[in-house]
Parts: C-alpha cells; sequence; structure tokens
C-alpha cells in the first residue's frame, strides 16, 4: 500500500491508494469541480450512493490491474486524485488514459506535478503500460502547460469536441511515452 510524505509549504501531503472509506472525500471532490464549472468532463454533481458504486468499481478495476489511482491528502484533507485507467481493447493494452482533479485551494502549489509523476510510475511498474494519453480543453492553459513540462506533447485537437459551461471548446488530446 502506498504512502508517501511530502512537505508542501507548511503542511504535510500524503500521497496514498484509496479504500472504501474514501468516498465522501472523493464525491466532494469532484462536486466541487462540478460546481466550479472547472474543464472537466463530469459537469453534474454525485450523490453518495454513486460515488460508492463508482469506487468500489475503481478498486475492482485496481486489483484486476486494469487502473491505478492515487490520492492526495493536504494536512489530513482528500484535495486530490490522479488515476490511469488502461484502455481496453486488445490491440492497446499497452496505453492508459490520465484524468486528474485538485480542488482549487491547493492547485498551483506542486501537488499536480507530484500526482501526475507518481500515478505515471505506478501505471509503468504494476500496469506495464508503455504510453499514456489524455484529454485536456484548449482553455485549460495550466493544465496543458503542466503536462507540457511534464513531457507531454500535443498530437492532436479536436475542434469544437466538447461542450463545457455553454461554449465549444477544443479537445487536445496529449501523450506520453513511459
Amino acid at each position: 500500500m502506498l504512502t508517501k510524505r511530502f512537505q508542501i509549504l507548511d503542511k504535510t501531503m500524503v500521497l496514498r491508494h484509496p479504500r472504501m472509506s474514501d468516498a465522501q472525500g472523493l464525491m466532494s471532490l469532484i462536486n466541487s469541480l462540478v460546481r466550479e464549472k472547472s474543464d472537466i468532463a463530469k459537469t453534474t454533481q454525485v450523490t453518495l450512493s454513486q460515488e460508492k458504486a463508482w469506487l468500489k468499481d475503481t478498486i475492482k478495476s485496481i486489483q484486476s490491474k486494469d487502473k491505478v489511482m492515487i490520492l492526495a491528502d493536504l494536512d489530513k484533507k482528500l484535495v486530490g486524485s490522479c488515476e490511469i485507467t488502461r484502455d481496453p481493447y486488445d490491440v492497446s493494452r499497452h496505453v492508459g488514459t490520465l484524468g486528474i482533479g485538485i480542488i482549487k485551494e491547493a492547485r498551483g502549489i506542486g501537488i499536480g506535478t507530484k500526482l501526475v509523476q507518481e500515478t505515471i510510475s505506478e501505471a509503468k511498474k504494476k500496469l506495464g503500460l508503455e504510453l499514456v494519453k489524455l484529454y485536456v480543453y484548449d482553455s485549460n492553459r495550466v493544465g496543458k502547460s503542466l503536462y507540457e513540462e511534464m513531457g507531454f506533447s500535443e498530437i492532436g485537437r479536436i475542434p469544437k469536441g466538447v461542450y463545457h459551461d455553454k461554449k465549444y471548446k477544443d479537445d487536445i488530446i496529449m501523450t506520453k511515452r513511459l
């Protein structure tokens, strides 16, 4: 079971694996991103029962080596999560898709970088992945620049590929070889 501690500013950050008792914290995290109209694919809030069902499926996927997920606690409060899910197709089982979410108050202090680094490292070790892809909206300049700093390259974009917050946005596809 992963537990890594880091000092960020004057706070302690712990990176760890999810457990069923995290359902409430994960629900709060996703719902805060939805309320903020953050550049994520989810636009409707989730209930605790929906989050518990999702988390149960996620833990099964982790156990069957189809996903890795790492959570970030800052001073014992869940503030972020990052996951990489293996592609389900026979021909692309060496590829995973990354998703990340961090509450607004915890952004810009290095949590995202640590989460992505640790999740990629674990995906390479535990899932044997060779390539990670992600999707980022063109309006998410901070996210795109973070991914570029971490070695991701834009390999394509789908013009007006998403309709988010009453606007069409380009869906940018980025990849990183592991």
